[in-house]
């Protein structure tokens, strides 16, 4: 499986052009050597212009920074984790070789970790593929990977990648040559790999390497912009022996400098030139990233017991201080072995199992350093059971709504953190520590726990938990700083394949067609930077990370949204990071809103335009809804905001907040909302309509639908207005540079433009996997398909096997799709299945009303205040305004009971494969009173041109089963609401025609 690459995402095409356009009409001399970049004025005045106006549309003022640009000019670009750095200062590269000719670039990123992922990247063929053919750049990026030299008795020798990016021609226009190298290289000691000058052999007449590094005049691209303070000697030796023209530091946060004495001391981000700001705020609320979904339990006990490490003596002996409640403190001395339980019977079952100069290690896989204190109860066995416990209930909701996608799968990730490694490997001895045998007994039950909630129609995932539950071991898998230095053959594949093989994690299958069942990882937090997996959706936080870290640096290695099991990225859904911490971090959700809120410029007063735009939204007169803000005090007749009840008017108008969304941080101890009461005399009242449409149906179609099924296939294959077979076209547009690169120094480059070149699009798949892809989707025979496809292919001999691609296979689907709902419409029917359960969303098994049910089954949001009477839920929770809207419309006279019907509650098998639930029920009764009318809405805040074709399938379909229903003798209308339509409206058309 290849990672598909989008092309032209806006937020990361506004990043590649805010830096270009830096550059533009700014005088640029042609190098004056075959191994130099061209050189640009940097005291050109256009050059401050470009800067300027760039900031004036992109950045806020108080980030405004600029100062003397002197030999290096920098750029800033920040960008959230999970974004795509990486992608954006690739595509950049070739941006600024086809614009203004430089092929000379290097990468300088803080760690290894992080240059293994670069330098994969780079390297990576789909990658390559993918500018190539996807963004039509006709040039090739040779990515040179800097390493340390391993130790050889007698001579040394000149670093060879330096040697090929020094000597990398400027007349070769078809290639950019990039220097990868992590910060520790970068040492200027006398013995400095890049500092030396008695290398037998050198390039180019260079036999120091910085100084032939220097001579190139190259664009140093730094990452995590953070790690590289400009106080900082790697900085320094950045400017001072590399001395690049050009730095461009992309990172998700950048350092922090301090001015002033006193009360005019200033604290603030170090930012230079920054021309592009997509902080976190907006990644969150433009759908960017993930939102997460932070979880904790309380402490078992609710006594207040501490233990800090006071000293330790010899790397042998740890004296503790033991503080419970308000009781005078106790001290005690322990050994290598010793059990904590002679401190406290909490913590029966901890041993120590290792002591170094400074820090101890516990058996249940914890390790602290002299002068923390740590909190019992979160030190205790049976609490770290109960986060893994939670942690694995929250992967497996997950995993199974992942797997059963109607569309294509995803592969279901969960992070682990922990202190230390030997509690999650085996020792010597072959026995499991604590920590390990804990997961796989708790791993063991969710499993079992998950099977016995499948469904008939589930048998493939059911297959795949089989294949899980056979070898528990091979679910997981672990990387710690040990591993490196590591000879055990299964450590080292573990590592690569969490390190390196991204691609390998996230697919189902292995090579050989088994099921990969790998999707627990274990880390020792070393994972904070340079590693991120996509399909992450579950980070369990079983040890502190440092008050260094930040709260955005914890969450970023699971905030990129998921792949498909093709490799396309899904962005069109909202996704959740589950973040599981213990007590300690109970304030975590709303440290990491106060971060994130931390780059955003609050405004205390609302517009007009603001109120006008949230007025329509909610359906209101714009004056209504500005006494209603009045009237509640959550701003003033300036329309300026009320601060102390923000909070509460951002709560209940989330469309004024400028900050992060509420929803996309998500604190369920706090928001743990309780369960909404069912109230069953409303219930009694819809109980009959409630349990005709709750049945189980089967959706059977004309069996003279399977004659000329072939004939239907190639009917859709030869369809010219909504083609199968069609290959994308890019063409690019080409602006030249000069021309020629020889000439006099000095002579500035012009540019012109010319026709650029085209490229074709393929994802190739092979044709038996083709078909089965598509029988998959469809539930089309894969012999039909294959009898189709072929007669296809021989009267039309121009579609090749590039054809048979991923695309194809989706166009095909909802070609597919659209031609069942136009052309079935009377040829399948719905049958009432035999086995039946009296077990629903608002009954138990026996049929009778439940007590409660979770607010999640009905909406995401709650509204303050009493629903009708005659409303079935004491609450009112609703997932949009049009849903809120319908809950108030209690006063109709004409309504005798209603509810909104829990998510997934009712099944209705549709054409498309999946199945559809609608929204409200309502019971109604004729003015005279002598007649009840049953009505199922189905409601849509959007217009009728939005509806997609699948939504547009599900409501078809629904129509053709109520029809059907009432048919069989018990009538049911059913209605679609969209954005516009009135309660009011629709049930006077069913009393119309009732």
């Amino acid at each position: 499986m290849d990672l598909i690459l989008e092309q032209g995402l806006p937020h990361q095409e506004k990043a590649v052009k805010a830096v270009c356009d830096v550059f533009k009409d700014v005088y640029i001399k042609k190098p004056s050597a075959s191994y130099r970049n061209p050189v640009v004025d940097l005291t050109d005045a256009t050059l401050v212009r470009n800067i300027h106006d760039i900031e004036a549309v992109n950045i806020r003022p108080e980030d405004r920074r600029n100062h003397p640009i002197g030999d290096c000019l920098t750029i800033d670009v920040k960008m959230e984790t999970g974004t795509g750095k990486t992608y954006v200062y690739t595509k950049l590269m070739y941006e600024l070789h086809r614009l203004y000719g430089f092929n000379k670039f290097i990468i300088i990123v803080p760690t290894l970790a992080i240059k293994a992922g670069t330098s994969q990247f780079l390297q990576d063929p789909y990658a390559r593929r993918h500018f190539k053919e996807d963004c039509g750049y006709d040039t090739d990026l040779d990515a040179l990977i800097l390493s340390a030299q391993k130790k050889k008795k007698g001579k040394s020798y000149f670093p060879s990648v330096v040697s090929d990016f020094i000597k990398g021609s400027a007349q070769n226009r078809k290639k950019i040559y990039t220097l990868v190298m992590n910060m520790h290289l970068l040492s200027n000691s006398a013995k400095g790999m890049l500092a030396r000058d008695d290398y037998g052999y050198g390039a180019m007449g260079f036999y120091r390497p910085f100084d032939g590094i220097a001579a190139t005049k190259p664009v140093v691209i730094i990452d995590e912009a953070h790690r590289f303070a400009r106080d900082q000697k790697s900085y320094q030796i950045i400017t001072d022996e590399i001395k690049p023209q050009c730095i461009i530091r992309f990172g998700a946060t950048f350092p922090e400098k301090t001015e002033g004495r006193g009360k005019k001391k200033q604290t603030f981000k170090d930012y230079e030139n920054l021309v592009y700001d997509l902080n976190a705020c907006k990644s969150f609320n433009m759908g960017l990233i993930k939102g997460v979904a932070k979880e904790h339990f309380e402490p078992i006990n609710k006594r207040e017991e501490k233990l800090k490490i006071t000293s330790i003596e010899n790397k042998e002996t740890v004296h503790f201080k033991y503080t419970k409640d308000k009781e005078e403190s106790k001290f005690f001395a322990l050994k290598k072995g010793d059990a904590l339980s002679v401190i406290s019977d909490d913590l029966e079952g901890i041993t120590i199992t290792a002591i170094s100069r400074s820090t101890v290690v516990f058996s249940n896989g914890v390790e602290k350093s002299t002068g923390e204190e740590m909190e019992v109860s979160a030190m205790m066995p049976s609490y770290q059971d109960q986060m893994m416990k939670l942690a694995l209930q929250r992967h497996f909701e997950i995993e199974r709504d992942n797997f059963t996608r109607r569309k294509n799968k995803i592969k279901t990730l969960a992070l682990f953190f922990i202190d230390d490694v030997t509690s999650y490997r085996a020792g010597k001895d072959g026995k499991k520590p604590y920590l390990l045998e804990s997961f796989e007994r708790l791993l063991k039950e969710a499993m079992l726990s998950m099977k016995s909630k499948l469904g008939p129609d589930e048998r493939e995932y059911r297959d795949y938990l089989d294949a899980s539950l056979a070898d528990l071991s091979a679910c997981h898998a672990g990387y710690f700083a040990i591993d490196n230095s590591s000879s055990d053959e299964a450590i080292a594949q573990e590592v690569d394949v969490i390190l390196h093989q991204k691609k390998q994690l996230i697919s189902f299958k292995t090579e050989d067609g088994r099921w990969n069942t790998l999707r627990f990882l274990f880390s020792k937090w070393t994972l904070k930077e340079g590693w991120d997996n996509p399909n992450v959706f579950t980070i369990c936080k079983l040890r502190s990370s440092g008050s260094e870290i930040s709260k955005l640096q914890e969450v970023g290695r699971g905030l990129r949204l998921p792949v498909d099991e093709y490799g396309s990225r899904i962005s069109n859904e909202t996704f959740y990071l589950n973040y599981i911490v213990d007590f300690t971090e109970r304030d975590f959700a709303q440290k990491l809103v106060d971060q994130i809120n931390a780059d955003v410029s609050f405004t205390s007063v609302i517009s007009d335009e603001m109120v006008r735009a949230a007025a329509e939204a909610r359906h209101m007169d714009p004056d209504d809804l500005f006494l209603d803000l009045l009237m509640k005090k959550y701003i003033t007749r300036k329309y300026e905001i009320v601060g102390d009840n923000r909070e509460a008017f951002f709560m209940e108008y989330p469309e004024f907040n400028v900050g992060v969304k509420l929803d996309k941080i998500k604190d369920r101890n706090k928001v743990k909302n309780p369960p909404v009461k069912i109230r069953k005399n409303v219930y009694g009242e819809l109980k009959d309509l409630w349990e005709k449409v709750n049945k189980n149906y089967l959706l059977l179609y004309d069996k003279d639908l399977d004659r000329g099924l072939e004939d239907r296939v190639y009917d859709i294959l030869e369809d010219s207005n909504n083609p199968i077979f069609a290959h994308v076209t890019l063409t690019s547009d080409r602006t030249l540079v000069g021309g020629r690169i020889t000439g006099d120094e000095g002579t500035p480059l012009k540019t012109t433009n010319e026709t650029g070149v085209q490229y074709t699009l393929s994802r190739e798949v092979p044709y038996g996997e083709f078909l089965v892809h598509i029988s998959r989707l469809t539930n089309l025979p894969v012999p039909t398909l294959h009898r189709s496809f072929q007669k296809y292919v021989k009267k039309h001999p121009q579609v090749d096997k590039t054809y048979f691609n991923v695309a194809t296979i989706e166009k095909f689907r909802d070609a597919w799709n659209m031609w069942k709902m136009n052309h079935l419409s009377g040829h399948f029917r719905y049958v009432s299945a035999q086995s039946q359960s009296k077990q629903t969303a608002l009954t138990d098994a026996a049929g009778n009303p439940l007590e409660t049910i979770a607010q999640g089954r009905i909406g995401t949001y709650l509204e303050e205040g009493t629903p009708s009477e005659k409303y079935l839920y004491d609450v009112m929770a609703y997932d949009s305004p049009l849903e809120l809207s319908n809950i108030k419309s209690g006063d109709i006279e004409e309504i005798v009971v209603y509810g909104k019907i829990p998510r997934r509650s009712i099944a209705i098998p549709t054409i498309s494969g999946g199945t559809y639930s609608p929204d409200f029920m309502y019971i109604v009764k004729k003015k005279d009173g002598k007649k009840e009318l049953h009505l199922i809405v189905e409601t849509k805040d959007k217009k009728e041109s939005d509806l997609t074709d699948d939504e547009k399938v599900k409501i078809r379909c629904a129509e053709i089963f109520f029809e059907n229903l009432s048919r069989e003798g018990y009538k049911v209308f059913f209605h679609r609401q969209m954005k516009s339509d009135k309660m009011k409206a629709i049930i006077d058309d069913v009393l119309l025609h009732g």
